[in-house]
């Protein structure tokens, strides 16, 4: 057997620390690396997610921007559809705008004897609740009309 003297011994048990010291520390050190690794994955993972969440509301707001831009555009069209409507009927109609609700007492009265034209007065036009300001013309004015302007038979 190998006799130790007290120098060899420190000095192997120097060396013998040295080497389970770089080992342990490897070991560590490999763990640490490989857990900062798959930290860093999941880092770069999770700014990937975020970058595509802002992306996609950005398209969202962009969308809706849109969205907004073209019911303005479409309210404007039916605007100026209603005003053209509402213009074209005082102009074609010559101001003898009237509603069925109110003008079912003349309405009668033509019909007893044919022969009266009802006055339009501004009680005689109403606004309809559906399409806001634009008067309808009844079938009354067209009656009403028509009965004038057909030759008297005699």
């Amino acid at each position: 057997m190998i006799s130790l003297d007290v120098t060899t011994s420190i000095w192997l048990t120097g060396l013998l620390s040295v080497v389970l010291g770089a080992a342990i520390g490897s070991i560590a050190t490999y763990l640490v690396v490989a857990r900062h690794g798959r930290t860093r994955k999941l880092q770069d993972e999770l700014d990937h997610l975020k970058e595509r969440f802002t992306d996609y509301r950005d398209q969202v707001t962009q969308h809706f921007m849109r969205t907004s831009e073209l019911v303005q555009e479409m309210t404007q069209s039916y605007r100026a559809v209603y005003e053209h409507l509402a213009s074209g009927a005082q102009n074609l109609c010559g101001g003898q705008l009237e509603t069925s609700h109110k003008n079912d007492a003349s309405a009668s009265a033509l019909a007893s004897d044919g022969t009266d034209t009802p006055e339009l007065t501004d009680e005689h036009m109403e606004t309809d609740v559906m399409t806001g300001d634009m008067p309808r013309i009844s079938d009354l004015d067209i009656k009403a009309d028509a009965k004038i302007k057909q030759p008297v038979q005699h």
